[in-house]
């Protein structure tokens, strides 16, 4: 399909008017934070004015293919205007108080602009000789490990390491990655991914959180037999006693994104012999 260009004379004049500043991100999207581009002079009425004239002035751009606009609460009244001018919901900032809205001016991938729809949430195996850290919520019967959701910018071994400190009051440091578990269309109709590692313990007194109704130090025989135990948990430490035996661990490895320059984590399994962990089960 042959973009439609506004005439050059148009856009001359347009270029002398005020129109939106942003940034240009690695995707040739244009993006608009309100916070950094709306001023307080401006009346609500002139935004889409303003908006019309930034709109042929990025049509006319072929370096732009995609236009963002990032939305502070203080500046909702911009959303009607957008959403007029075929703008699309994409995301909110993890606060909630930022709204991101996009529109495609040209190109038909939509790589880049899928909305997120994964939640990721990490729990920790606990031993102490051979002993598991179980937990009880308030709303659910089960034995079950501690664990929860990754805060961002949080890696998996973090959070559980976090998560066991805020339930048990337990210290403990990251050894392995166990297992995950991938759930389709779980909450909010998001998709949901839990992995489960392997933590030591650097301090054994249990203090409870308050979201949590008991906690202690179970026998992992009587957790794995137990009705009293949810079969996602007792499925994890099946698997854990398993590799274990066999020598299999999962462990981080640290690198650089070639195109981001940001640091990420991969996992990988190796085999060796049984670990100290293994022996203590």
């Amino acid at each position: 399909m042959v973009s439609r260009q506004p005439p050059l004379s148009l856009y001359a004049t347009v270029r002398k008017m005020s129109t939106f500043a942003g940034h240009v991100d690695r995707h040739r999207g244009v993006v608009v934070k309100s916070t950094i581009a709306a001023t307080e002079q401006e009346k609500p009425t002139e935004f889409g004015p303003k908006l019309a004239r930034s709109l042929i002035k990025w049509s006319a751009d072929e370096q732009v293919h995609l236009v963002w606009f990032q939305i502070a609460r203080q500046h909702a009244h911009w959303i009607s205007e957008l959403a007029k001018n075929n703008f699309l919901f994409h995301r909110t900032s993890p606060d909630g108080n930022e709204l991101w809205m996009y529109k495609r001016l040209r190109g038909e991938s939509t790589s880049t602009v899928d909305s997120p729809h994964t939640y990721t949430g990490a729990g920790g195996l606990v031993i102490r000789d051979d002993h598991l850290l179980v937990v009880k919520e308030h709303s659910l019967p089960f034995w079950k490990l501690p664990g929860g959701y990754v805060n961002p910018g949080e890696n998996i071994g973090d959070a559980a390491i976090r998560e066991v400190f805020e339930e048990t009051g337990i210290r403990a440091e990251f050894v392995s990655l166990v297992a995950f578990r991938h759930v389709l269309s779980g909450s909010f109709d998001c998709d949901d991914m839990y992995f489960v590692t392997n933590l030591r313990p650097l301090t054994f007194d249990i203090v409870i959180d308050n979201e949590i109704s008991e906690a202690k130090w179970m026998k992992c025989e009587d957790f794995i037999t137990s009705p009293d135990v949810g079969e996602h948990s007792r499925f994890f430490v099946k698997t854990f006693i398993e590799n274990s035996k066999n020598g299999i661990t999962m462990k981080p490895s640290k690198s650089i994104h070639q195109f981001t320059n940001k640091e990420f984590i991969s996992y990988t399994a190796s085999s060796s012999t049984p670990t100290d962990s293994s022996a203590d089960i």
